[in-house]
Parts: C-alpha cells; structure tokens; sequence
C-alpha cells in the first residue's frame, strides 16, 4: 500500500467521521467545517488507486455523501491500512 500526503491526525480524523457517517444512511448533509475530511477521502483513494471508488466520486451528479456511504466498510479499510502503515513506520 503506497504512503499518504495526509497527516497521521488528519487520517484519525477521517476514520472517526468515517465511524460518524456510517450511521446516517445517505443523508447528504455534513457539516460544512468536514469537507476538508471529504476532500481527505478523495485524496486517500487515489494515491491508493482506488479506482472504482474514484470513479464514484467524479460522478457530477452523485453527492460524495453518497459514495462515502455506499463505500464506507472499505473506506474505513483503506484508511486503517494507511494508519497502520504510518504507524509501522
């Protein structure tokens, strides 16, 4: 799994509003002082070469809320894997 640009605070954050948003069932709203850590998601998938979820994302019409849910047992995956990678390190 390659490194992330993302500081190992900002990876512990996107995991808890990973762990917060996994209850809302596709509500699009969040909180505008988060979208960093939406933001944060896309960067993580793709320097991890997530393609699929990548290419959820880039869909116009389709809020990231809604990919960060449909996606979000895998997100958290991926987020772990990197959080343990920097942790090993």
């Amino acid at each position: 799994m390659e490194s992330t640009t993302l500081s190992t605070t900002t990876l512990n954050k996107v995991m808890d509003f990973l762990n917060k948003v996994a209850d809302t069932n596709e509500d699009t709203e969040f909180d505008p002082s988060e979208e960093y850590l939406v933001d944060a998601i896309k960067i993580i998938v793709k320097e991890q070469h997530k393609t699929s979820v990548t290419e959820d994302f880039d869909v116009p019409y389709i809020h990231p809320m809604i990919t960060i849910q449909k996606w979000n047992k895998e997100l958290k995956q991926i987020v772990s894997e990197v959080i343990s990678e920097r942790n090993s390190e």
